[in-house]
């Protein structure tokens, strides 16, 4: 049970004085070895061997714990009477049984068990305290009283940790990571304080045989990379997101905080617009570029896919019909080029400063098409929602997981009263809601797209124009497969008949686990 040991009474104070105290080193932890009597300074010096003047608190630690030269116990005094720090033994402390994700909450220090308490003192090394944290659960604390059964598992893991890094060379810089991803065809790159650099590989996350980052490296990067853009890092705790050039690839680069310094996220950008072939998008989302006029959304959880469909659907308009496109993007992640049409391509922060503005400058410059990168409040719903009713053709993207929750989510952004008369617009200017997630492969490698794809045909505006019509959006679909529409489920199912997906990796992402297996077992998706 994790216990947290709440900063009430003597026993508070007595947690917020140790925070005063010099961390304990490997030297002091030796002085008081041989001081104690429990080694003489020779034998010290024969355990510590070629490495006796350059060696770590924690190697000096398994070594003494491994060669049985004192218990974990014993240890743990000696760390206590050489740091100040004593054990905390108050009638007054109160305890309080929580989860490790709740830990954070407590204002005092962490311990494992309520008896006997003792004193571990593992929190000397930063690098320590982040992997405590990490497999406690939560980094969100300083660890300072362990029992020493417990101090004996996690003080070993966090040993394995550093050992296996210090044989790992030192990461030379943010370009290196680039050129590592490109080789493994990593979809984003992940970079953080203590955690060697992390990328993401057909869904997966995979650690590169880097030592763990720190602060000063991650800034001078993070620096590098904002100097492209004319950003001053770290002049104030900004979040920033932006593309970036590497050669003849891109990348989506966001740079921001968190509790430990610098982090450096990129997704790796495509230089070529995948054709709607290579993504195997359905017949009924393909004919969604044929409407002269009207509103279509693309939607998914962050890293479904949404940019690269619609990039596809977009440029195979621009090569076949001769429009006014306008794109509006944070950041651009697809270059679009058009043989038919004229293609305007425009960046937030750089081209226009929010997208309701740059929405209704759109409008005043002949556009036939636009994209709207994300719905993301009121003001951009309703005048995206406008241009469709104005004679536009709209594509826009929204964080929603299936055709139900956009038209609740669309809704809901409007004021009560607002609310029947947006139903009513959505009913007339919707042409379709595409919303789609990605799986990995069953052979391992690469991606698909699963997608639930839903057209505005009159069954579908009734339950629209309804306050509580999008519950019954689900069952619309299902009845109307012949006409292209699936949900979720069928499509996933449809996937593992074919034997594209394995059936774990489906069951993850489906709505409704019985309708999902019902339909597996049947061999029937639609």
């Amino acid at each position: 049970m994790y216990l947290a040991l709440l900063d009430i009474g003597t026993c508070g104070d007595t947690v917020r004085s140790m925070s005063s105290i010099p961390s304990i080193t490997a030297e002091s932890l030796a002085t008081a070895l041989v001081r104690e009597g429990v080694l003489a300074e020779s034998d010290l010096i024969s355990l510590l061997g070629a490495e006796r003047s350059t060696v770590t608190l924690n190697q000096l630690e398994l070594r003494l714990t491994e060669e049985n030269v004192l218990s974990d116990s014993r240890l743990l005094q000696l760390k206590g009477m050489v740091s100040g720090r004593s054990i905390v033994d108050d009638p007054k402390a109160v305890y309080l049984a929580t989860l490790p994700a709740n830990i954070a909450q407590a204002t005092g220090s962490v311990v494992l068990d309520c008896e006997p308490l003792t004193v571990a003192m593992v929190e000397d090394l930063e690098a320590n305290v982040n992997l405590l944290g990490l497999t406690l659960g939560t980094p969100n604390f300083e660890i300072s009283l362990i029992t020493a059964d417990q101090f004996s598992h996690i003080f070993r893991f966090v040993y394995t940790q550093e050992k296996r890094s210090s044989a790992y060379r030192e990461c030379v810089d943010v370009f290196e990571v680039f050129n590592e991803a490109l080789r493994r065809r990593a979809s984003d790159i992940l970079l953080s304080v203590g955690v060697p650099p992390t990328m993401r590989v057909d869904g997966s996350v995979q650690f590169l045989k880097r030592r763990p980052l720190d602060r000063d490296w991650l800034l001078r990067q993070a620096t590098e990379l904002a100097k492209d853009r004319g950003m001053a890092i770290l002049k104030e705790k900004t979040a920033y997101d932006f593309a970036y050039s590497y050669g003849n690839v891109r990348f989506r680069i966001n740079l921001g905080y968190d509790r430990f310094g610098v982090t450096i996220s990129a997704r790796t950008l495509s230089s070529k617009v995948p054709t709607m072939d290579a993504l195997g998008l359905p017949e009924a989302i393909r004919h969604l570029i044929t409407a002269e006029r009207g509103l279509v959304l693309v939607t998914g959880p962050t890293g479904s896919g949404k940019s690269t469909t619609l990039a596809s659907l977009l440029s195979a308009l621009a090569d076949t019909s001769p429009r006014h496109l306008v794109t509006l993007e944070d950041p651009i992640e697809y270059y679009l080029t058009s043989s038919a049409a004229v293609v305007h391509q425009r960046e937030l922060g750089r081209d226009f400063i929010t997208f309701p503005d740059a929405l209704r400058q759109a409008l005043r410059q002949d556009p036939d098409v636009i994209l709207v990168g994300e719905l993301r409040d009121h003001e951009t719903m309703s005048t995206a929602v406008t241009a469709a009713e104005t004679g536009h053709l709209v594509f826009a993207t929204m964080h929603t997981y299936d055709a139900a929750s956009s038209i609740a989510r669309l809704v809901a952004a409007f004021p009560p009263e607002e609310q029947e008369q947006i139903r009513a617009q959505l009913a007339y200017v919707l042409r379709g809601i595409v919303s789609q997630t990605l799986l990995p492969l069953s052979s391992g490698k690469g991606r698909i797209a699963a997608f639930e794809i839903m057209l505005n045909i009159p069954a579908t505006q009734t339950n629209i124009r309804k306050a509580d019509g999008h519950i019954q959006l689900r069952q619309t679909i299902e009845g109307h497969s012949k006409i292209g529409m699936c949900t979720m489920d069928m499509s996933l199912v449809d996937l593992v008949l074919r034997g594209l997906v394995s059936e774990h990796e489906a069951e993850l992402r489906c709505r409704d686990l019985v309708d999902f297996r019902r339909r597996l077992s049947s061999g029937v998706h639609r």
